[in-house]
């Protein structure tokens, strides 16, 4: 994982002196993309050390954002998170670092998930996606003059198409299996990280905008892409779960205005993420890795993610049990 790091922090400095960062943030994700996605896919699943204890398996897909908190096993954080809990699992991350929804739905990859799916046989898969979508496509679209919800909006009709062949694959290869996603948590809150947002949605921060503006208009479009997961999850409700981490790091770094109450779950809308959780070093729109603590931004989302939905679905011990 080291190595992946490097090159994300990398790229993010790089991006800070370009006229577009976002798009080249973009673009130095794209490259991450490995160019025979089925080898990529074989070689996760040959790496895995699968257990025939009885424990669920946990497969999760997307983008560098799954990646960073899911890679390695039994030493992700994802799985480090639920071991604190004392739950039993064994995951399994194909996720694909610098993936947009275009890369997934690609017929070639798309069988190859399902041929890494019944390999694996899961009990559950979850992802993040479709946020390299966004600084991709949103830059461009700001150029001809539609407003930020117009081209929220049209990120949205490429989107969500995509979002139903994925998980309708999934669900084809793996008809047992539950499936979630959610879309990620408010972001972008490292030093400099605004030249991000202001390049995403360049039209939050025109002095006659006519929606809202700066981060409460940044924050209400880009979040949309949790809308995404739910609107696939409840018109497939048969396999499929909503889920939502929104407000856990704004939360965790103490601000008043979030919530992840469950009857009343919302974002300072005003705000980005807490700086320490969403540093520069992981390019502003990754959950933090250090210190090697519960107080850093992957530990912070998986915690978050336990609560709302692991703690439901497994059986656990409350924090006795090892890996």
């Amino acid at each position: 994982m080291k190595t992946a790091l490097l090159v994300l922090s990398c790229s993010a400095f790089s991006a800070y002196g370009s006229p577009h960062p976002a798009k080249e943030l973009a673009a130095a994700e794209a490259m991450r993309v490995p160019t025979d996605i089925p080898k990529f896919f074989r070689e996760r699943v040959a790496e895995a050390e699968i257990r025939n204890d009885g424990s669920p398996r946990v497969l999760i897909i997307g983008d560098s954002w799954a990646d960073v908190v899911g890679v390695g096993g039994n030493q992700s954080f994802f799985e480090r998170k639920l071991n604190e809990h004392g739950c039993k699992v064994q995951s399994l991350c194909i996720a694909i670092p610098g993936s947009t929804s275009d890369n997934w739905v690609n017929p070639i990859a798309l069988s190859a998930m399902k041929d890494a799916i019944k390999a694996f046989k899961p009990d559950y898969v979850w992802g993040t996606l479709f946020g390299n979508d966004a600084l991709d496509r949103l830059p461009d679209c700001a150029k001809t003059g539609k407003s930020a919800k117009e081209c929220a909006d049209d990120l949205t009709n490429h989107a969500l198409p995509n979002a139903y062949k994925i998980v309708d694959a999934i669900n084809d290869a793996a008809p047992e299996a539950r499936v979630t996603g959610f879309g990620y948590d408010t972001m972008f809150g490292g030093t400099g990280c605004g030249v991000v947002t202001h390049d995403v949605f360049p039209q939050c921060w025109k002095k006659d905008a006519t929606e809202d503006e700066g981060n409460r208009c940044f924050n209400g479009q880009f979040t949309r892409i949790q809308g995404y997961w739910e609107q696939v999850a409840g018109n497939r409700s048969s396999f499929m779960d909503k889920v939502s981490i929104m407000g856990a790091t704004q939360v965790a770094g103490g601000d008043p205005k979030a919530s992840t109450d469950p009857n009343d779950r919302h974002i300072d809308m005003d705000k980005m993420g807490p700086a320490k959780y969403w540093p520069v070093y992981l390019a502003c729109f990754h959950p933090g890795i250090l210190p090697d603590t519960d107080d850093n931004g992957a530990m912070v989302v998986m915690e978050e993610f336990y609560k709302v939905y692991w703690s439901k679905k497994l059986t656990c011990q409350a924090d006795t049990f090892q890996v």
